[in-house]
């Protein structure tokens, strides 16, 4: 199926590793060329060598932290000044925190929603305008099912769940806005992925906590996601989320506008 990327432009935040470096790799692959944000500029650079490497197409890398206004206007600003118009918008920049209620910090709670619905807010506000100059454009947010579900034990959401509550909330809300400009606003909502790096993080944070430290990693992720529905109850690929964002995105899903897309396994059933 051509999904129609060829020669579009496409920005992707948190664009260094994980999904987003899928999502990435997977427009590139497609034909559209790319611009990779994060905060580590060396971090960025390999990414991008590497994706120019493995799709052969054009893969730029913007260091900015987009918790900070004056970083995601340079951000912008310099994704015009390469290309002239931004086509594609995948805000996947973000965190999750999961901790009992009393044990959350005020400065993880700021964080939580800074790094999620603050910074997804303001990028889109700076690069609606370009949308709307060149006549549309396409979004897609990634967010996580903790914005629409609550999450079995010990994956406690209280701190950064309704910062992608919000996400979603916003999702619908901007969709209704900007249809009749041409411009659709979607949202990926994943359940649990293999990212090793945020998977390490759990291990050490949360099985630590919990006294299940000592467990493999095969038979913690079992225990973690007893509730997906799918063969030995196995996480989602980064690949197959990057694969939903891009398709999501693209003008093979024209006529869906203010979906949430959520590709869970079938954990969550409310």
């Amino acid at each position: 199926m051509d999904l129609g990327l060829r020669e579009k432009i496409a920005l992707v935040t948190g664009g260094s590793a994980g999904i987003g470096r899928a999502i990435a790799r997977r427009l590139a692959h497609e034909g559209a060329s790319v611009v990779i944000c994060g905060r580590r500029m060396a971090r960025l650079e390999e990414a991008a060598s590497v994706l120019r490497d493995e799709t052969g197409g054009r893969i730029e890398a913007v260091a900015a932290d987009v918790t900070v206004p004056e970083d995601v206007a340079h951000l912008v600003q310099e994704v015009k000044r390469m290309f002239g118009r931004i086509d594609i918008l995948v805000n996947n920049a973000g965190t999750g925190i999961y901790k009992p209620f009393l044990e959350v910090q005020e400065e993880e709670l700021v964080q939580a929603m800074q790094m999620n619905f603050f910074a997804m807010f303001r990028v889109t506000q700076k690069v609606v305008p370009l949308m709307l100059e060149q006549g549309g454009g396409s979004i897609v947010n990634i967010t996580g099912t903790s914005g629409s579900s609550t999450l079995e034990p010990p994956f406690f959401s209280t701190c950064s769940g309704p910062a992608k509550a919000a996400e979603n909330r916003f999702t619908k809300a901007l969709a209704m806005e900007l249809g009749p400009s041409n411009i659709r606003v979607n949202c990926v909502a994943p359940g649990r992925v293999n990212a090793p790096e945020r998977f390490e993080r759990w291990v050490r944070d949360i099985a630590g906590e919990t006294g299940n430290q000592g467990i493999d990693a095969a038979t913690l992720q079992r225990e973690w996601g007893k509730r997906i529905r799918l063969s030995n109850h196995r996480w989602a690929d980064i690949e197959e989320i990057a694969n939903l964002a891009v398709f999501a995105v693209s003008s093979a899903c024209g006529f869906m506008t203010g979906a949430i897309l959520v590709a869970d396994g079938g954990e969550t059933r409310d």
